[in-house]
């Protein structure tokens, strides 16, 4: 067993006003940022991925979020990563990252939480093992029988995300109400979670923006944030870089190249100040820099809003 004791809640972490959880996808092919890490010999830099982790954190992330396996798998030539693969890729860098005990910048007395993004329940048990709170499951505990159990048994908090199945080439799936059908998923997810085991204040929620959504979809949901909130769980949004976002930029600023990042990066950051008004306390984000400082003038701003309603 891991000599880490994880928290028995998230409550201290929340409590602390919208937390950041940054992006470090040890992976070949993410979207995003796939590749970054890789050495030359054709492995894993672990190093520089924990570097990468660590400046996230310095920027203000209280949640590091490492993934082994690209989640994309609408797109062609995205394939599923076995288990051991997953395990060699990412217990490396929670270990590292653990044994380095960081903090929350914006509160000393807080350990920076990881979690670790994968769909098996081993890849779970391993990385928890290793140091890891969190695990974020893109299919909410239906991919592997196993998940909500490991993750009930090793006292750890789960993400439950909302996606339906998406093929190369294909449409979207349609919805009736796209809000009322996330909303009913995650509630169920959350019921069944619970089942397993897992206490209720453990349990964190995702509409999965991107994930089996046409870009209008995408935009209802980000729309109707409030209900989502509403089911008294918290709330995590990942919209970062995501493809609707560039229904917005110029025309010859909306691929997901590096050198358009930026982009994906401003269009993040404004929605991510309305999520934090809308009640969102869990935001992934790739530019932690951006989105630290777009919370920060969102927060300034709704002070000087209560300060001006009470004078």
């Amino acid at each position: 067993m891991s000599i880490y004791e994880r928290p028995e809640s998230l409550t201290p972490w929340l409590q602390q006003g919208p937390v950041l959880m940054g992006v470090a996808n040890v992976t070949p092919d993410s979207f995003s940022d796939g590749g970054r890490f890789s050495s030359q010999a054709g492995g894993i830099d672990y190093i520089a991925a924990v570097d990468h982790a660590q400046r996230l954190i310095h920027l203000g992330a209280a949640i590091v979020d490492v993934g082994g396996e690209a989640s994309s798998f609408f797109r062609p030539g995205i394939a599923s990563v076995p288990a051991e693969q997953q395990i060699e890729r990412v217990v490396p860098v929670i270990r590292r990252l653990r044994t380095g005990r960081p903090v929350v910048r914006a509160n000393p007395n807080l350990s920076v939480l990881i979690s670790v993004d994968t769909r098996s329940a081993l890849v779970a048990r391993e990385a928890l093992l290793a140091g890891a709170d969190i695990v974020n499951d893109i299919s909410a505990g239906t991919h592997d029988p196993a998940m909500l159990a490991t993750v009930a048994e090793l006292g750890a908090s789960i993400v439950l995300m909302h996606m339906r199945p998406e093929q190369p080439g294909q449409m979207a799936p349609t919805y009736t109400n796209v809000v009322d059908d996330v909303c009913e998923y995650l509630q169920d997810r959350a019921m069944v979670a619970k089942q397993a085991g897992i206490a209720a204040e453990r349990i964190i929620v995702d509409p999965g923006i991107g994930f089996g959504k046409s870009p209008a979809d995408n935009w209802k949901l980000v729309a109707g944030l409030s209900r989502l909130v509403a089911l008294r769980y918290p709330v995590l949004l990942g919209v970062s870089r995501k493809r609707f976002l560039a229904e917005v930029l110029p025309a010859d600023r909306r691929s997901a190249a590096p050198e358009h990042w930026i982009d994906r990066d401003l269009a993040t950051a404004v929605v991510t100040a309305m999520a934090m008004a809308a009640g969102v306390q869990i935001h992934r984000v790739h530019n932690v820099e951006l989105a630290a400082q777009s919370l920060a003038i969102t927060r300034r701003l709704a002070d000087e809003r209560q300060l001006s309603c009470t004078s």
